[in-house]
């Protein structure tokens, strides 16, 4: 007599199951089965349902069922100040310097994070990196409300969140500022503050939930220092890895480029298998060997600025057995977090730099925001993939759709037409977060409306309101 099934608490069944397992099995009429937040089983549907009973069944028929999304690399704050100064980068960056020093509130950041983290769920991201801050390196690390604004509007919407925080560049003090009660209060921060408000912030959000932390450090340039600003360079990295590696944490820089990668490894030691180094264009023999040497993790962004202004040499990366996961750079200036839209770009950005169709085939985009990123991450042993005993971070894409049919070739349906809106369901830590893209659990209309408000206060305090006016160039002309 056989065993009576066992009980799971949600079973996935009759959908096309694209596992990104080892074996990176694809599984048509495919069931997944759940207890929890982790996965009991993965497999055909007539074995699954024959070994589970489940208290809640999820019809994913004509759905294609995946790891849940990740995205190796983004911005804070950007949910608000998205379109600003239309294109002008110059212009982008020093906004973001005034806004995130001296703008911003534990409200802003609060709303913003709400924001971003709808967005992210509600395009099949479930888990993000996050930098509290852009622009050049300025990041809000000057008091500790700012960050715990940031995880407890993360937390509210319910995916996983890693929030980069570091040190501003040389020189300090830098000017912040704060508003009680609508009063701008300026203060100057050392480096020792940020340092302090760095651990405060690992202290106090870390590991809490579905909240990590990772430092990081600003990227420089050798061209452009002295050997007393290299020194000065060497010792703060020394103290920011330190305490990364102190509680266990990952690394991650912002803008790799031209001879960085070696120069942070030759002359900072900041390189090794924690480190994930964003952007990396342009990268010299150097610049790749470092990287391989020592394990460390790539971040491509396709999409962004950086990728217009130089080359991630993603292939040559790879044939070198380099980690290479995809980021966003979003939600802006001009981009979002749409890792599908981020996928087909790096196809077609590689395929055009080399003419060669045959680069970048859609497994590899795939793996590259899901097992590869969450290798990159630290996180492959809990999700990445759908094997037995990981965490339960599952999404389903409909592909009952015209721009998806027909149902055949599943990864290439789902890299190459598939888009954000076209995910139906979102499982985190086995918690339903949206069904038939519906997000019951927060009122999206209420984060839309607290979203809109804060960005006008934030703009008047920044005096940035003529920032958003369309650019009389956008219409007519090749160039604005």
């Amino acid at each position: 007599m056989s065993a009576p099934p066992a009980t799971a608490d949600i079973l996935l069944r009759g959908g096309t199951v694209i596992t990104v397992d080892p074996a990176r099995r694809v599984i048509a009429d495919g069931a997944v089965a759940i207890a929890a937040d982790r996965i009991l089983a993965v497999g055909p549907r007539a074995d699954i349902e024959a070994a589970y009973t489940a208290r809640q069944v999820i019809d994913t028929t004509h759905h294609a069922i995946l790891p849940g999304l990740i995205d190796g690399h983004a911005h804070a704050g950007h949910g608000l100040v998205k379109t600003l100064h239309g294109g002008d980068s110059a212009a982008w960056s020093e906004a973001c310097r005034v806004i995130y020093t001296t703008a911003s509130t534990p409200e802003f950041w609060h709303a913003e994070a709400r924001l971003a983290a709808l967005e992210r769920l509600m395009f099949g991201v479930t888990t993000g990196v996050s930098l509290l801050g852009g622009g050049d390196s300025i990041l809000r690390t000057d008091d500790l409300a700012h960050g715990i604004a940031h995880c407890r509007g993360v937390t509210e919407i319910g995916i996983r969140d890693i929030v980069a925080v570091g040190p501003t560049r040389p020189p300090h003090p830098r000017v912040y500022a704060s508003w009680e009660g609508g009063v701008r209060h300026e203060y100057p921060v050392s480096f020792e503050r940020q340092l302090e408000t760095i651990e405060a912030l690992i202290e106090t959000c870390h590991g809490r939930g579905r909240i990590g932390v990772a430092t990081l450090m600003p990227v420089y340039a050798e061209a452009e220092h002295d050997p007393v600003a290299v020194a000065l360079i060497a010792r703060q990295g020394r103290l920011v890895r330190d305490l990364g590696r102190k509680h266990g944490l990952i690394f991650h820089q912002d803008g790799h480029h031209s001879g960085s990668l070696d120069m942070a490894d030759r002359m900072f030691g900041l390189l090794g298998p924690d480190a994930t180094m964003s952007h990396s264009t342009d990268l010299t023999d150097a610049d790749i060997e470092a990287a391989a040497r020592h394990g460390a993790s790539i971040v491509h962004n396709p999409s962004a600025i950086a990728s217009v202004r130089g080359y991630c040499p993603v292939p040559r990366l790879l044939d070198r057995g380099v980690n290479v996961m995809l980021g966003s750079d979003g939600t802006a200036p001009d981009r979002s977090t749409d890792m599908f839209r981020h996928m087909f770009q790096c196809m077609r950005l590689h395929q055009r730099q080399h003419r060669d169709e045959r680069l970048m085939p859609p497994g590899k985009l795939l793996e590259m925001v899901t097992i590869d990123a969450a290798r990159g991450l630290n996180i492959a042993h809990e999700v990445g993939s759908l094997e037995a005993g990981k965490k339960a971070d599952i999404i389903t894409v409909d592909l009952r759709k015209p721009h998806l049919y027909p149902l055949n070739m599943p990864v290439w349906r789902v890299v190459c037409f598939a888009n954000g809106q076209d995910v139906d369901t979102v499982i985190v830590d086995g918690r339903i977060l949206m069904r038939a893209r519906a997000v019951a659990h927060v009122d999206t209309n209420e984060i839309l409306d607290a979203a809109q408000a804060e960005t006008g206060l934030m703009l008047d305090r920044a005096g940035l309101r003529a920032a958003l006016a369309e650019p009389p160039t956008l219409w007519g002309k090749a160039r604005h």
